[in-house]
């Protein structure tokens, strides 16, 4: 409930700052969704803990496999007085993304961002919203995350980056937008 509040809020945006707290957020909502779409078998789970949104699993390159996701829902985010993310989190193994998309078909382009491994110590990274690199199907497209889409931004996530087998252990204290 707390974290659709934060989600409301960042929907008609124009403050300076907008933050998702995920030690306050203590919800189900956000997914994770496996390459078992696609006959895959790669794995992950996501566990709120007390400080944090804590997601874990292995990717497996079998059956065509290679990826695990994390989602929120489906919402309307208005990042357009926004020019900047800020992350505290903690990484092991394989290197994560994070993801905006701006269109529900698998098959659109999406924006991500890379999170290299932090082997384990809290790191906080900020990072320009013109920095997110377009994406579709796995593949780069070469675009970037244009202005007139930070309107349209319908769900936050989280993917692996590496494109090898392992396990990822991938923590997160926050998300902030300034």
């Amino acid at each position: 409930m707390i974290l659709m509040m934060i989600l409301l809020a960042l929907m008609g945006n124009t403050k300076e700052q907008s933050k998702i707290d995920f030690g306050t957020e203590k919800t189900n909502t956000w997914a994770v969704i496996n390459d078992g779409v696609m006959g895959g078998r790669s794995l992950g789970k996501v566990n709120f803990e007390n400080n944090s949104m804590h997601f874990k699993g292995s990717i497996s390159l079998e059956n065509n496999g290679g990826f695990s996701s994390l989602k929120s829902p489906f919402s309307t985010f208005n990042l357009s007085a926004q020019k900047r993310v800020e992350i505290r989190y903690r990484s092991s193994e394989i290197p994560m993304a994070i993801t905006m998309e701006v269109s529900r078909a698998w098959y659109e382009t999406y924006y991500r961002h890379a999170l290299p491994s932090t082997e384990g110590e809290w790191k906080t990274l900020k990072f320009s919203l013109n920095d997110f690199q377009g994406q579709s199907v796995g593949r780069k497209t070469g675009t970037k995350l244009a202005k007139n889409e930070l309107e349209q931004i319908i769900r936050l996530g989280f993917i692996n980056e590496g494109k090898g087998p392992g396990d990822f252990d991938f923590e997160v204290d926050y998300l902030s937008f300034e």
